[in-house]
């Protein structure tokens, strides 16, 4: 729901009260909303906060907006990430402006067939920039798995695979986004300087993809970097919005599925491999942060496929 600020607090804006500002469709659940950026409705007023992840990208005309108190004017192949705890406080589109925006909640990229390097590798960049632009062939690289993602959405209620067919597009265009990031990594490392907080962020996140099949505890993390957990979890909250714990959770839990989807390994040996002391206790652990035990997501995963 959308909740009032009261004495300066940022309004929180739920992704199923996102679709109020398109007057086209692009609905899909209250996990994931996809709209064209034609006739967008002006975000104006208090500053905002959407409980979900944003991405959006322009195609043509402008776009401004201002982020965490900096403001952007967007053209032609620009993008910006939002994350949840990313604050607007103004959003308008240019008559000629097109585009897209795709909101989606974390449980629903947690549902995806995403590596764990790769989600890492977002997680950085999503915690350093909220603004950049890339070159031409990149942006309609982008804007053409978007309109593919953007069809699919309009015509998911009636198509019985319709949740397959969104998943494997947004998977698609995720990397496709990565792809691009990459691509474009040193022009916009150019761009801004990397303090002492981001540095240590990009060293947390390799460790992380490194060692997350053999430690799972804050402290581990933080001594091999040289810091105090208490400072490595100040940094990950600022930079993301999330504690430390709770990334090394999801880098977990994400190696854990994909380990699970292996058919050929039984759970006691997915448990083994990430380091559990039992079975039992990666069970707990799995059903405690998934919602269902390992032996019933393996037995999902091999229905999926």
């Amino acid at each position: 729901m959308e909740r009032k600020s009261v004495c300066g607090e940022v309004n929180k804006i739920s992704i199923s009260k996102i679709q109020k500002y398109f007057p086209s469709g692009g609905f899909v659940s209250d996990s994931l909303v996809l709209s064209p950026l034609v006739n967008f409705r002006t975000l104006e007023g208090p500053p905002s906060a959407i409980d979900g992840i944003t991405i959006g990208v322009v195609c043509n005309g402008t776009a401004k907006t201002t982020i965490n108190g900096r403001q952007y004017e967007m053209r032609s192949n620009s993008i910006f990430l939002l994350r949840e705890d990313s604050v607007m406080e103004t959003f308008r589109c240019s008559k000629a402006c097109m585009g897209y925006l795709i909101t989606y909640s974390r449980e629903f990229l947690n549902s995806v067939n995403i590596d764990t390097s790769d989600f890492l590798s977002s997680c950085m960049v999503f915690s350093m920039r909220s603004c950049f632009t890339v070159d031409s062939a990149s942006g309609e690289r982008l804007h053409r798995v978007l309109a593919m993602l953007s069809d699919a959405a309009r015509s998911s209620a009636s198509d019985v695979y319709g949740d397959k067919i969104i998943s494997s597009l947004f998977t698609s265009f995720f990397y496709t986004l990565i792809s691009i990031i990459a691509a474009n990594a040193e022009a916009m490392k150019n761009e801004g300087r990397r303090n002492r907080s981001d540095i240590l962020l990009s060293e947390f996140f390799e460790a992380l993809n490194e060692d997350c099949e053999r430690e799972r505890s804050v402290e581990y993390y933080a001594a091999k970097l040289g810091i105090s957990p208490k400072y490595l979890s100040l940094i990950c909250k600022n930079k993301t919005g999330r504690n430390a714990s709770r990334i090394i959770d999801e880098a977990v839990i994400r190696k854990a599925k994909k380990l699970l989807m292996q058919t050929g390994m039984s759970i006691q040996e997915v448990s083994d491999r990430l380091n559990f002391v039992s079975q039992s206790f990666f069970g707990k652990y799995f059903k405690q942060r998934v919602g269902i035990s390992p032996s019933r997501y393996k037995v999902g995963g091999a229905a999926r496929k």
